[in-house]
């Protein structure tokens, strides 16, 4: 049993990164791995919020993870990573506090994140660490819609890893995207998600949503982690960064 595992050579280290036209989207990998100098850019509610977590590595890894954020949106706004201010919406999902752009998504996964940014167009991401001893079809019974679950059992049980990945991640960028939290289940709209394509949103019972808005990528990171991202149309052009 494989989760596949050839990740294509579309990387660039970060010193390459320039700024972009309005319509691309970028997409940022990193290793959670705390530095001190992690630290010195979080503010005190970040610091306390990562130390609150029982397990110190998991903590270190919550505040790099929120540090390597700072540092990609500092890019981006021409400003020190320590003076990025966020506000949150309604179910706590982070945007800048003093302007609209960019819009950005975070996900961070056993010891790898993933932040993905874009311009006037909403973005969720997801990152997932896989693992193949999973009860796939009781958690897609769970989770997902009846369809959706139906679709993963008539898969060969060997197919059933991969699959299940690309429908979580899928599903849940959908859900970053719009910042819903749990407010929202994950049965309540389908995907297709069986190939290799892309995949589409084929319903929704999101408030006011239409499914054609919505497009897919998944985001290739080896055999051990599965990413996707979901944003709104147009399709649009993909850059893939390296921190």
């Amino acid at each position: 049993m494989t989760l596949e595992g050839h990740v294509p050579d579309l990387w660039h280290p970060a010193r390459e990164w320039e700024r972009g036209a309005e319509d691309i989207i970028d997409v940022w990998r990193f290793e959670l791995d705390v530095q001190e100098h992690d630290w010195a850019i979080l503010t005190p509610d970040e610091t306390r919020s990562a130390r609150r977590i029982v397990v110190a590595e998991k903590g270190g890894r919550k505040a790099s993870a929120r540090a390597n954020l700072r540092r990609i949106l500092a890019r981006y706004i021409d400003t020190p990573p320590e003076d990025v201010s966020f506000v949150y919406g309604e179910h706590g999902k982070p945007m800048l506090a003093e302007q609209d752009e960019p819009q950005f998504n975070l996900s961070d996964s056993g010891t790898k994140g993933l932040v993905a940014v874009s311009r006037g167009v909403r973005i969720g991401v997801d990152i997932e660490h896989a693992r193949g001893n999973r009860s796939f079809t009781g958690i897609a019974d769970r989770f997902f819609a009846q369809s959706e679950s139906d679709a993963l059992r008539a898969l060969p049980s060997e197919s059933r890893p991969a699959a299940f990945y690309r429908a979580w991640t899928r599903k849940e960028a959908y859900l970053k995207a719009w910042g819903t939290g749990l407010t929202f289940a994950s049965n309540r709209f389908t995907l297709d998600y069986v190939g290799e394509g892309p995949g589409t949103l084929l319903t929704t019972e999101m408030p006011n949503d239409d499914v054609s808005r919505w497009h897919f990528r998944d985001v290739a990171l080896g055999q051990d982690y599965k990413g996707a991202i979901c944003f709104e149309g147009p399709d649009r052009p993909i850059r893939w960064w390296t921190v």
